[in-house]
């Protein structure tokens, strides 16, 4: 995976304490009892501006946010299945809320809601679907309503000769979502009566299948988070991010 949805956030987080850097409208952020509410007000003035990408600080466009791959490989349980998708938009993240930023820059946490996020792409399945067997590639469409995003960094001081840098020792991530529609064009070989049968399936069944997938999918952005976050800490030094 090239970016994810972590990279909105750390890109905001980041921006928006690097006042000399950057628009006058986005405010330094002091390490002070007030931190907390400046960051959370910060990054949601400053997302508007990294919607359409930031080169200097790396960001590319947020919205749609593009993925040329994510694979998704769960090997047991009720829903044991690969599934590759290639291509994938997503757009709403323009809509974000940050609805709270809770941290002292050892550990912080971002809570956020997305009131729609819509993917559409290219993917490829095959396994078993509780129980029922699935395979096919194709169009897809995933359209999420209030998706809420948890987020928990863990932070170390980086020394690299004279200056000071911070570093994602570990980066945990959860999210939620009201509701769940899916349409996976051409399953079972473009068989119509199956694949529309599989369909209504999956979206009657959508909150077991997100609870068994959840875990694999929430393991595998985390990894690619933490290296987003990483590559955007490396540009910036402490002092700039956290000014005494």
């Amino acid at each position: 995976m090239e970016r994810t949805g972590i990279l909105i956030l750390c890109s905001c987080m980041l921006a928006t304490v690097l006042g000399a850097k950057f628009p006058k409208s986005w405010t330094s952020c002091k390490p002070d009892e007030n931190m907390n509410a400046c960051l959370k007000d910060s990054i949601q003035t400053a997302l508007v501006d990294l919607v359409p990408g930031m080169p200097s600080l790396g960001v590319l466009p947020l919205d749609p946010l593009h993925f040329d791959a994510i694979t998704i490989d769960q090997g047991e349980g009720p829903v044991n299945i690969k599934l590759e998708f290639t291509d994938l938009d997503i757009t709403g993240i323009k809509d974000m809320q940050i609805d709270s930023v809770n941290g002292d820059w050892k550990t912080m946490e971002i809570e956020t809601l997305v009131p729609r996020l819509l993917s559409k792409g290219n993917y490829k399945v095959g396994g078993k679907i509780l129980l029922l067997p699935i395979k096919g590639d194709g169009k897809c469409v995933l359209d999420m309503t209030n998706f809420r995003g948890h987020v928990k960094l863990h932070y170390t001081e980086k020394a690299a000769g004279s200056k000071t840098y911070y570093n994602v020792e570990k980066l945990d991530f959860d999210f939620d979502v009201e509701n769940l529609v899916m349409q996976f064009d051409n399953l079972f070989n473009g068989d119509k009566a199956l694949g529309d049968n599989m369909n209504k399936f999956l979206n009657q069944n959508w909150k077991e299948i997100l609870h068994e997938l959840k875990p694999n999918i929430a393991a595998t952005f985390a990894v690619a988070f933490r290296e987003i976050s990483n590559r955007l800490f490396s540009r910036i030094t402490k002092p700039q991010i956290t000014p005494s």
